[in-house]
């Protein structure tokens, strides 16, 4: 028969084998734990079919964009443009033809196209000018709203209205003073369009240096534009 002694020295045995393992479970440590999956940015695979669904899915899209998304001034921008599409990331196309520009005549495609159809744009427009993505400068905004109003006012406001409206303000540019778009964009991805322009558009590149702008704007001046179209997005 098992002393008092014995029983008491298995029992405390036991309660040190078991507060570990109920300890772990409490707090999800066990190591067969897999750590909660992160979120990135939408792909597109550039598989030949998918270029082919997307070629044939744009016939949608040629009445305000243009033959080759080489767009219609005025109705719907160009897309097949160098600089913009080696800025624009995957998630960023597919959320603009899902959600579309509201007060724009692109509307939301979401529900209207299919995934594959929806990718199958991008991989196209991809298709148009194959292009190594940018880098893009994503570091934290600070700027001067009003130093930015003078700046929009004086330089960019010809071209894309005294509000940002674009087409609808009877300009040449787009909207980016719409909150549809600014929204969508982030400050890495408009600092490199200021800077560089959007080749084979009107949109030249009003880098510090670039010799063939039409204003030339240092890197702080343009984020003080882009912290007034933010603060003054409608």
């Amino acid at each position: 028969m098992m002393s008092k002694a014995s029983r008491t020295r298995n029992l405390t045995l036991l309660l040190l084998l078991l507060i570990p393992a109920s300890f772990l479970a409490a707090r999800g440590g066990g190591a067969d734990d897999e750590p909660a999956p992160t979120k990135g940015p939408r792909w597109v695979g550039s598989s030949a079919r998918s270029i082919d669904v997307g070629k044939a899915t744009f016939a949608t899209c040629v009445g305000c964009h243009g033959e080759a998304a080489k767009g219609r001034v005025g109705i719907g921008p160009r897309i097949a443009s160098e600089s913009y599409l080696a800025a624009a990331g995957d998630d960023f196309l597919i959320q603009t033809i899902e959600k579309g520009r509201i007060g724009t005549t692109m509307v939301p495609w979401d529900g209207i196209l299919s995934d594959e159809q929806i990718q199958g744009l991008v991989a196209y427009l991809r298709s148009l000018h194959p292009v190594a993505p940018a880098t893009l400068d994503e570091s934290k905004l600070k700027g001067d709203v009003e130093n930015g109003e003078q700046i929009f006012r004086t330089i960019c406001s010809g071209c894309h209205g005294r509000s940002g409206a674009g087409y609808q303000e009877t300009a040449n540019g787009t909207g980016i003073g719409r909150k549809a778009f600014l929204d969508s964009a982030s400050d890495g991805f408009i600092r490199y369009i200021v800077s560089h322009g959007k080749t084979e558009t009107m949109m030249r590149g009003f880098a510090e240096k670039n010799v063939t702008a039409i204003a030339n704007l240092t890197p702080q001046e343009i984020d003080d534009t882009i912290v007034y179209l933010r603060a003054n997005a409608w």
